[in-house]
């Protein structure tokens, strides 16, 4: 039958003793170093998503803040035109009535000076006739 040696039960031991030992001086502190790590990484890739997260949701709010002032700039520029064209129909509608008072001044100043003409020319005409009356009678 099989003998159990005494060397067999001393090696048995010091494997048990070797084992426990390496599990406590290497393999858990290596566990626990690669834990952190993947705790680590794992912290990182949720910070990463948050991160990414936030950025999204600044490129949004960025974005309809740019289609918020684009749309407020187009209305600006619509009431500045607006204005200028209601300012240029003014002004058109001044230069018009003060050119049509300028006209109607004009008018009455042709007129005055067509019958100041008239009464100079009847007085003229009134002169030369009576010189050609006065010719022909000598």
């Amino acid at each position: 039958m099989l003998q159990i040696d005494f060397n067999f039960v001393v090696i048995f031991i010091l494997v048990w003793i070797l084992a426990i030992v390496l599990t406590r001086v290497f393999f858990k502190p290596y566990l626990k170093i690669r834990e952190r790590r993947k705790n680590i990484i794992a912290e990182n890739e949720q910070a990463y998503k948050q991160a990414l997260k936030d950025y999204e949701g600044h490129l949004n709010r960025i974005e309809n803040e740019l289609k918020a002032a684009r749309k407020e700039s187009l209305q600006i520029k619509e009431k500045i035109i607006s204005e200028t064209l209601a300012e240029k129909a003014k002004l058109v509608s001044d230069i018009q009535s003060e050119v049509q008072q300028q006209v109607v001044v004009a008018r009455k100043e042709l007129e005055e000076q067509v019958d100041k003409l008239k009464k100079e020319l009847d007085q003229k005409v009134e002169l030369l006739s009576q010189e050609l009356e006065d010719k022909l009678l000598q």
